[in-house]
């Protein structure tokens, strides 16, 4: 039996500033059921205390440590690798200098004027709205002189309201281009996240279920793990693709809402 769920969020339980309908009563009934949830996402945009935020002003309470976001997952990758006390050129929103700075590392942004000349171990890009040439530019001189190169996610698309926006992908594959290198990702379809909140909770895989709108992020994510999937027909991903799906990218189940849970 299923205890443990691990949600994505954008596309999954809000669009944008809406939430999907129906999500709020959706994560009622498994933590009413004793269910233990999480909530993993690529966004790495925003600290986890946003996501509470949000979290609970549309309706579903939740608390920081069920919450890995993709600079999250990134810091502790960092950390791992002994990078306390490191320089890291960040491109990307305030999640990724809060996380960074958590485990001690130096983060150095284009905002920093004073710390144009300073070397950087590691060039770490995500999702950034402010995206221009002088980024494009430093990232670039960071990783010709040798810096890791790390992406928090490869999300070309980030769904809104309307439809989609470009994602922190599309910062990368510039960066990617400029610099003739590809980064180490940390963010799904990649394990590692999804294997720390395994741990977390000390459960199996087959204990766990991975729900997402995406087969190439969420969903082969969770069958990376042994994870038993589940696509929600609410954001990107349709139900012609999942029964067109190749090996490794197929879901478990298809659904059309979370009260399917």
């Amino acid at each position: 039996m299923t205890s443990v769920y691990v949600f994505d969020l954008d596309g999954v339980l809000w669009r944008g500033e809406s939430v999907v309908p129906g999500a709020p009563e959706a994560i009622a009934r498994l933590r009413a059921a004793g269910k233990r949830l999480f909530f993993l996402t690529n966004n790495s945009s925003q600290p986890r205390r946003v996501y509470v935020e949000k979290l609970t002003r549309l309706g579903m309470p939740a608390d920081e440590s069920e919450i890995a976001t993709s600079a999250s997952i990134t810091a502790a990758y960092l950390q791992s690798q002994g990078a306390a006390g490191k320089s890291v050129f960040a491109v990307g929103g305030p999640g990724i200098s809060d996380e960074l700075g958590r485990v001690g590392i130096n983060v150095v942004t284009v905002a920093d004027p004073e710390e144009r000349d300073v070397a950087c171990e590691y060039v770490v890009v995500g999702l950034d709205k402010n995206f221009r040439y002088e980024m494009l530019q430093r990232a670039q001189q960071c990783l010709i002189r040798g810096a890791g190169f790390i992406a928090t996610n490869r999300d070309g698309q980030y769904p809104v309201e309307n439809g989609v926006i470009p994602g922190g992908g599309s910062m990368v594959a510039a960066i990617a281009a400029a610099a003739e290198r590809e980064p180490l990702t940390m963010g799904k379809p990649e394990p590692l996240g999804l294997q720390l909140l395994l741990q977390l909770a000390g459960v199996a895989p087959d204990d766990a279920m991975m729900i997402g709108d995406r087969l190439d992020t969420d969903i082969l994510c969770g069958n990376r793990c042994g994870v038993p999937t589940a696509l929600v027909l609410t954001g990107v991903g349709t139900r012609e693709q999942a029964a067109a799906a190749p090996e490794g990218f197929a879901p478990t189940r298809v659904v059309a809402t979370l009260a399917e849970l």
